[in-house]
């Protein structure tokens, strides 16, 4: 995997671009302004950087991701860590973090958000939350958030990013390069067939269950290429395929084994292709005293276009129609 530093006085022009401008999350104009500001303000100072994630978004990176190193945090601007998944986005402050979020995630490609999850925001704040520790959730935290990609029983984002506001060394992040798992020409034949119910997550509204979910396949591509769209805490075999139960164990060892752990630290970006990367988090303590780790999270799609019929009510939020109302 890809990791770069930014230079400081890269870093500095998202202060420069972020300073007065409030209120992005509840007023479309002022994130779509800060969002395009960001963007070109980043295209001019580092065009080496942004070269990088242009390849990333290409597939022309090893290992389907890129972690970037020395964006600016400014810890008391930030204070405490949120305990409420929507409590921070009132907050009244300039958005230097999602300023360089935005920037990176939109050379990317085009930044998107489901209804369903943290009731549409484009940038979502992550941190544990109280009453979430053992839920497989972005929020939770005492336990595994095992192999996933994003919203693999929907119409999956292409890309995520990840911006770190605050690290914990306890955490670690992970990455499992799905064209490094190593498996039999038998089970990546079922693995490629509609055999597996991908249950919907919590955090979309769903139970989590797989029996609750939809049907389909955990692998996908043409010409040799290997996709995926699974996630292991919500997803089973189709009841009595043992076949398939097998191919789905074999899949996840081979990603225990495969995978690139990496802790992430204040100022850090990581950005991943979610059709070429199974991502976890290692299980932890929370402490609930506002120090908290604490990302703030973007999904990308190289196709805006693709989702047109699904978002009805804000020209970036798709409605997840297949969540039970």
């Amino acid at each position: 995997m890809i990791e770069r530093h930014i230079k400081p006085e890269v870093a500095a022009i998202f202060i420069d671009v972020a300073r007065g401008r409030r209120g992005i999350y509840s007023d479309d104009a002022a994130f779509e302004e800060l969002l395009a500001e960001a963007k070109a303000a980043f295209e001019a100072a580092d065009p080496e950087t942004v070269e990088i994630i242009r390849q990333f978004a290409r597939a022309e990176v090893p290992d389907g991701g890129v972690l970037f190193h020395g964006l600016t945090v400014d810890q008391d601007d930030m204070g405490e860590s949120p305990r409420d998944p929507v409590a921070f986005e009132g907050k009244d402050r300039d958005p230097v973090t999602e300023a360089a979020l935005l920037a990176f995630a939109s050379v990317a490609g085009e930044v998107f958000s489901f209804a369903r999850q943290h009731r549409g925001a484009l940038i979502q704040n992550v941190t544990p939350i109280p009453g979430h520790e053992y839920d497989a959730v972005g929020t939770g935290s005492r336990s595994l958030l095992d192999w996933h990609s994003e919203d693999a029983f929907d119409d999956a984002p292409q890309f995520v990013g990840l911006f770190c506001v605050r690290g914990d060394e306890r955490v670690q992040t992970a990455l499992a390069p799905v064209d490094r798992i190593d498996l039999s020409a038998e089970d990546e034949a079922v693995l490629r067939q509609p055999r597996f119910m991908h249950g919907i997550d919590k955090a979309s509204g769903g139970t989590g269950r797989p029996e609750d979910g939809v049907q389909g396949a955990a692998l996908y591509g043409e010409d040799g290429k290997r996709f995926v769209r699974i996630d292991m805490d919500c997803a089973a075999a189709v009841t009595g395929d043992d076949e398939a139960a097998a191919a789905l164990q074999a899949f996840h060892d081979g990603a225990d084994k495969e995978g690139i752990y990496v802790t992430l630290g204040a100022g850090d970006i990581l950005l991943f292709d979610n059709r070429r990367v199974m991502h976890a988090r290692t299980p932890f303590e929370p402490r609930y005293d506002g120090t908290d780790r604490w990302l703030q999270r973007v999904i990308i799609t190289d196709d805006l276009g693709r989702s047109a019929d699904r978002r009805i009510n804000h020209h970036r939020v798709v409605e997840n129609e297949l969540v039970g109302a």
